[in-house]
């Protein structure tokens, strides 16, 4: 010990006892703040963020994706024969299954199936597509979303006595409502456009609005 520091403690016994429990404070939070960056130094980085891109032929495309169904209603836009008798509305029922590249970005496959468009006396039309889409969504908490589609479906069509199948565009918008946190409560509206069997092949609008129910493997990220 230096002679000025053997001065303190002669001269000043009160201010060096004030001093020493400082000095013991601030060493231990030096110590605890070690203790707590040594751990997270050592832990792994994790290269699978939520923002990174997963490709279909990767797991993980699939193990943040998810599958679901819907039911509602359709409409049609197909002209009505001269004095025919004819009904725009019909059920529609689908089910969807699709990934994520990332948190905005996913790819669907979903299967479509009208209930007849009755129809006289030309025959009544029902249809049937499979679609594959992109998703662009904005995620939301609690498992919740609202999204854009964009997509191209094979549809076949029948008619009366005759069917047509062929490929064309579709399009949509929809919303997920958490309900936990891999269950959600989802709304769709979707425009087809199916081939027709008449008129060379025409493409005519079929406009859904389905509710169903969406189950995301892992929850959302």
């Amino acid at each position: 010990m230096s002679h000025a520091a053997r001065r303190l403690l002669v001269d000043d016994p009160i201010s060096t006892h004030r001093m020493l429990p400082m000095k013991t404070s601030v060493l231990a939070l030096c110590l605890a703040a070690a203790g707590f960056a040594i751990p997270a130094a050592a832990q792994p980085t994790d290269t699978t963020t939520s923002n990174s891109l997963r490709m279909p032929y990767q797991s993980e495309f699939w193990t943040t994706g998810h599958v679901g169904a819907g039911i509602g209603r359709a409409r049609s836009d197909i002209p009505c024969p001269v004095a025919g008798n004819c009904d725009s509305t019909a059920n529609a029922f689908k089910v969807f299954a699709g990934g994520r590249f990332n948190n905005v970005l996913g790819g669907e496959v979903t299967y479509l199936k009208t209930g007849a468009f009755d129809r006289s006396p030309s025959g009544d039309i029902d249809m049937q597509a499979l679609n594959f889409g992109a998703l662009l969504g904005v995620p939301l908490p609690h498992n919740s979303s609202v999204f854009a589609k964009l997509g191209v479906l094979w549809g076949h069509t029948e008619a009366g006595s005759q069917t047509q199948n062929g490929w064309g565009p579709s399009f949509g918008v929809g919303g997920m409502i958490g309900l936990t946190r891999s269950i959600a409560l989802r709304l769709d509206w979707d425009r087809w456009r199916f081939k027709m069997p008449a008129g060379g092949g025409d493409r005519e609008n079929i406009d859904t609005i389905t509710l169903g129910a969406q189950y995301t493997f892992g929850g959302p990220r």
